[in-house]
C-alpha cells in the first residue's frame, strides 16, 4: 500500500494557551491540536500493537523514548493520510502531545462504553505511575472515571472540552493536596489524563489476564 512520511512542522512546544495571546495565535494551536490527533489517529489504527507496548513502558526510560520516536516516525497508508486536511499533513510528532494522542485513540478503539471500563478499573488493580503528574493523572482517573469518560467524547479545543477540564480540576486539586499544585495547559492535561487512563484500564485486562 502506498505510504505517506510524517513532515516538518513541530508541535512539541505547544504546552499552555494564555488568555492574554491573540485570537490568531489561539487559532493556530487550535489547528496544531487537530492535527495531533489526526496524526495519531492514523499511526494507532494501523500499529496497535506496537503503540500498546509503548503505552505501558516508564515514560523516564531510553526504551520509551527510542520507541516514542519511531513511531514518531512511522509511514502511514494514503488512505489515512489522505482523509486528513491538508493543513494538517506537515507535522513533525514528539513528547506528551504524541504520546497522549495514541493513548486517547486506544483508549478509543475499544467499543464498551468508556464510562463502564473506567468506572470498574477505578475500584481494580493499580497501574504503575512514574512522576508527580502521572501519579496525580492517575488519582484524578480513579477519583472521578465519569468526569474522565465526558472529557475524552468532547472534541480538542471546543467549549465542551473546557467545560470538562473546569469540572476536572478540583479532583486534580484534591489529588494533589498538601503538595504543588498542577496548573496545565488543555492539551497537557488531557495528554496527562489520557496516559494514566490507558495504563490503567491495561492493567486490568492484564491482572484478569494473569
Amino acid at each position: 500500500m502506498k505510504k505517506s512520511l510524517l513532515a516538518l512542522a513541530l508541535i512539541g512546544l505547544i504546552s499552555s494557551v494564555s488568555v492574554a495571546q491573540k485570537p490568531r495565535l489561539e487559532e493556530n494551536v487550535e489547528k496544531q491540536r487537530a492535527a495531533v490527533a489526526a496524526w495519531t489517529t492514523c499511526i494507532a489504527d494501523e500499529n496497535p500493537e506496537e503503540v500498546g507496548e509503548l503505552q505501558y513502558l516508564d515514560f523516564r526510560s531510553d526504551e520509551y523514548r527510542s520507541k516514542l520516536d519511531s513511531l514518531s516516525k512511522k509511514l502511514v497508508s494514503s488512505e489515512c493520510f489522505n482523509a486528513m486536511p491538508r493543513s494538517y499533513r506537515r507535522i513533525r510528532l514528539g513528547g506528551l502531545p504524541f504520546a497522549g494522542g495514541l493513548s486517547e485513540r486506544m483508549i478509543e478503539r475499544d467499543k464498551e462504553p468508556l464510562l463502564n471500563r473506567l468506572s470498574m478499573a477505578a475500584i481494580g488493580a493499580e497501574a504503575p505511575t512514574y512522576s508527580y503528574t502521572d501519579r496525580a493523572a492517575m488519582c484524578t482517573a480513579r477519583g472521578a472515571p465519569h468526569l474522565v469518560a465526558v472529557l475524552f467524547k468532547t472534541e480538542v479545543s471546543s467549549d465542551e472540552e473546557a467545560t470538562a477540564l473546569q469540572q476536572i480540576q478540583p479532583v486534580l486539586d484534591v489529588c494533589t493536596a498538601g503538595d504543588n499544585r498542577i496548573e496545565a495547559s488543555p492539551l497537557a492535561l488531557r495528554s496527562m489524563l489520557a496516559s494514566a487512563s490507558y495504563r490503567l484500564l491495561a492493567a486490568q485486562k492484564e491482572n484478569a489476564d494473569a
